[in-house]
């Protein structure tokens, strides 16, 4: 494993500067910046391979669908984009991976903060609005700690603070304050013992 970890925000940027916000992405789905090397085409499915730093790699994957009846020819059919992916260190595997519906509005965001292949952050999304977050902070490839939201305000935390794979404290949030604290501490998945918070500690 590589000592050097990218920050979530770093990453966030990134993906700014390469027009991959949480916002809808052009009608092209490309940045200015980026080559075209070339195109997939498997079926209903097409791949476009972009260069983004020159080195006539790609760096920059975007899978497209299309979407009509069956026995429509493909120039009939609406060509959607479905997955972008993007290679953040240039080492041709994808760091971040971002999966869309058929409306254009992210479902899933995956990210491999640390660049060892595995997944360190996971975004879920519904309507485009965050709901879900998963966190593998010992970036082994499981999620350590898991955030939950409700109109964008984080609602519960769950956190695994033994390593064993299971969630054993979960942290209870309204209003964007911590509540009380759940511990689980007979490994049964439920809480035995709550703890209240104090408002303002």
């Amino acid at each position: 494993m590589r000592a050097v970890v990218i920050p979530i925000a770093f990453v966030a940027a990134s993906l700014a500067a390469q027009g991959c916000g949480s916002g809808p992405e052009s009608k092209e789905g490309k940045s200015p910046e980026a080559k075209l090397l070339g195109l997939d085409i498997t079926g209903d499915k097409e791949v476009e391979n972009f260069d983004l730093n020159g080195d006539n790699k790609a760096d920059d994957w975007k899978t497209y669908v299309f979407r009509g009846p069956e026995d429509a020819p493909r120039e009939k059919k609406v060509r959607l984009l479905a997955k972008h992916e993007l290679d953040l260190d240039f080492d041709g595997r994808p760091d971040v991976v971002r999966v869309f519906n058929d409306q254009g509005a992210v479902v899933t965001e995956q990210m491999d903060l640390d660049f060892d292949g595995k997944p360190d952050a996971i975004d879920y999304y519904a309507d485009g609005v965050l709901y879900r977050r998963d966190l593998a902070l010992d970036f082994a490839g499981k999620a350590s700690i898991v955030k939950f939201y409700n109109d964008n305000q984080l609602t519960r935390k769950e956190r695994d603070t033994n390593g064993d794979g299971k969630m054993d404290t979960i942290e209870y949030y309204e209003g964007g304050k911590l509540m009380r604290i759940g511990e689980d501490r007979d490994g049964d998945g439920k809480p035995d013992v709550y703890t209240e918070v104090n408002e303002g500690s």
